[in-house]
């Protein structure tokens, strides 16, 4: 059944899209800033008010968890009768999947990313969705197209091909925006997988497939802000071949760097000047790095001229909200109505959250009979990591550092190219010409103001992995010789979630420090590491770190942390740790404060109840040795 849809505003392109049928097949070609979302906003409304699909129906997918929680905080805004529909990433649906096929399968937890993906590729094409309480999707609307490389895109496809009978489809991409080839190790092979999937569904749908070409800017407010546009039709366009791609790519790159070059150098960070213009309130403003090393590095001098400013999270980060924690505790293992949660969550900071917004968001993954809340089920949930994702802690902080990667999707009223001063460059030279026009032409297009220029100086003190005879898995800081060691990046699993803070402890209480991380500690709070003694807990860890707020104990150092640490401090095989173990690690800030699951057991003992969940703090930034207990060895990164 069709009928009018509530799309005055949008352009006859975007309507196009909109008010295709349930069964139609879709392909929509939208440019940076072109109104995608909005678009997907009204499509689900319309799918599910015009054209009578229920929101079970209807599956959302998206690559990055930033997409999914600005598609739905829109659709929650815009919508009225979509708000239910499920939008996840596709790493979070594979999980979903695989879940609700073997509720009791054990081997998840551990398992890779990849690997989920790939056993929920095999349970779809054993057909276990038919067996799904609301059977397999009539609909599914896909976003960002262009990135699906490997074993994602195999998933999908997978999926559209399964069910190619019963199933519409709505896919948006820009194959100019495609940045995540680089997970294809194999450069020919990278090469053959970027944008593989635009040709596979135009060659496995050749007679009904419609394609539309959003190609209206809406981000975009200023000349400036628009310099790169015109380069993104040369990207989308090409040529299939690794080497004729290469030679068309290099021109396009030339001509994205000479862009860059003119526009504004934004100054150089010590200048008084330049820091009190990123402390302007209410100015989104984002820094585009390269790499997390240059995000740490400037963190850290921000963090030294006293900057406020955040980190952006990996896409697969995921921290639960510790009002969920509060939820919990008050209401044990309860079946509870939409009253009584509301009730419950008086007590909770919900930062002005919707209320009503949450509790639909909640019975995504624990709806019990009669329109009610099983508890039991959250609490599950949370220790599968199956949160929906406009769940997971959100913040916006005025000042965003990030990975050119991190930031797809994103806007910002003024964005920062991080540059190298030698090259005059952002990325110096690589040799995946095409990747790296790409990821210039994605941070080029993300201001809706104003575009600079960062000149970063050139340094070689901050290394990943390979300069270590042990390597990690994160970013290290060395010094003027080799074997010195004198910081090491902080990571989202750094915090002990086996206990929480205080049990087992004389000074500290596990409910007293509970109520300190609820109400004193915040976003962006400096804590410290600091060594509880000098016993090892293991032949390949260091001894245990204390982490401080102020004097106050809100948790321990976990083991991958003290692994890479011993990793990092061990020079070659044959190296003793000739000044032993640092004895306090600063310049650590709290990302987030999150609800976390362990034992129930282990909990109850602590005094914290029976729930099994309490809250801990998150960690970023790069840390600092300090290998006594005096000053801190030099001021910021070098």
């Amino acid at each position: 059944m069709r009928g009018q849809s509530s799309t005055l505003e949008l352009t006859p392109a975007q309507h196009s899209v909109v008010e295709q049928p349930w069964d139609a097949r879709t392909l929509v070609t939208a440019g940076a800033g072109a109104g995608k979302t909005t678009t997907l906003t009204h499509r689900l409304e319309h799918l599910n008010r015009a054209e009578e699909l229920s929101a079970s129906e209807i599956l959302v997918l998206s690559f990055s968890r930033a997409a999914v929680r600005e598609l739905r905080d829109r659709v929650d805004r815009l919508a009225k009768t979509s708000r239910s529909v499920r939008a996840q990433t596709f790493d979070g649906w594979a999980l979903a999947v695989l879940r609700q096929a073997d509720p009791g399968r054990e081997d998840l937890e551990g398992a890779s990313f990849d690997d989920r993906i790939a056993m929920a590729t095999e349970a779809i094409a054993a057909g276990v969705l038919d067996s799904f309480e609301f059977g397999p999707p009539a609909h599914v609307v896909i976003d960002e197209v262009q990135d699906l490389v490997g074993v994602r895109r195999a998933m999908v496809e997978t999926l559209l091909a399964e069910y190619r009978d019963n199933c519409g489809f709505t896919v948006v991409g820009d194959a100019a925006q495609s940045v995540y080839g680089f997970q294809i190790q194999d450069a020919d092979e990278r090469a053959w997988e970027t944008n593989r999937f635009f040709g596979w569904i135009r060659e496995s749908f050749p007679e009904d497939l419609v394609e539309v070409t959003l190609s209206e800017n809406f981000r975009a407010r200023t000349e400036e802000a628009r310099i790169a546009l015109p380069l993104g039709p040369r990207l989308q366009s090409l040529p299939k071949g690794r080497a004729e791609a290469t030679t068309e790519a290099c021109g396009i790159l030339d001509d994205l760097r000479g862009l860059l070059d003119s526009t504004p150098d934004f100054g150089d960070l010590s200048d008084l000047f330049v820091q009190q213009s990123l402390r302007i309130p209410d100015l989104s403003t984002a820094i585009l790095c390269r790499d997390n090393g240059q995000v740490l590095w400037l963190s850290d001098r921000l963090r030294h001229a006293g900057i406020p400013h955040g980190i952006q999270r990996s896409p697969r980060s995921r921290p639960v909200p510790p009002w969920v924690a509060w939820l919990l505790e008050q209401g044990g293992g309860a079946v509870i109505d939409e009253q009584r949660f509301k009730s419950l969550v008086e007590g909770a900071s919900l930062h002005g959250a919707d209320l009503a917004q949450l509790w639909r968001s909640l019975r995504r993954v624990a709806s019990a009979p009669r329109s009610r809340l099983d508890l039991a089920a959250l609490r599950r949930a949370v220790a599968e990591g199956r949160m929906p994702e406009e769940l997971t802690i959100g913040r916006s902080p005025d000042l965003l550092l990030s990975t050119v990667h991190r930031a797809k999707g994103l806007e910002f009223d003024r964005v920062l190219v991080a540059t190298d001063d030698v090259t005059g460059r952002p990325y110096g030279d690589d040799p995946d010409l095409p990747a790296e026009a790409r990821l210039l032409y994605v941070a080029m297009t993300r201001a809706r103001d104003d575009l600079f220029r960062l000149s970063l100086p050139r340094w070689r003190r901050i290394s990943k992995g390979g300069r270590l005879t042990f390597p990690v898995d994160r970013w290290w800081l060395g010094g003027v010789k080799d074997y010195q060691r004198n910081g090491l990046e902080a990571l989202e699993t750094d915090v002990d979630h086996a206990v929480p803070a205080g049990a087992g402890t004389a000074d500290f209480a596990a409910p007293d420090v509970q109520w300190y991380l609820r109400d004193r500690v915040g976003f962006g709070d400096e804590v410290e590491l600091r060594l509880l003694h000098e016993l090892p807990m293991a032949e390949d860890e260091t001894p245990p770190y204390a982490i401080l707020h102020g004097e106050t104990m809100i948790g321990e150092a976990s083991a991958g942390f003290r692994r890479d640490l011993l990793r990092v401090l061990r020079v070659n095989r044959a190296w003793e740790l000739r000044r032993g173990y640092p004895q306090v690690i600063t310049g650590l800030r709290v990302d987030a404060v999150e609800t976390v699951a362990g034992s129930s057991a282990v909990a109850e003992r602590a005094g914290l109840g029976d729930t099994g969940v309490w809250i801990a703090p998150r960690l970023c930034g790069l840390g600092r040795f300090r290998w006594s207990c005096g000053a801190e060895e030099g001021n910021s990164v070098s």
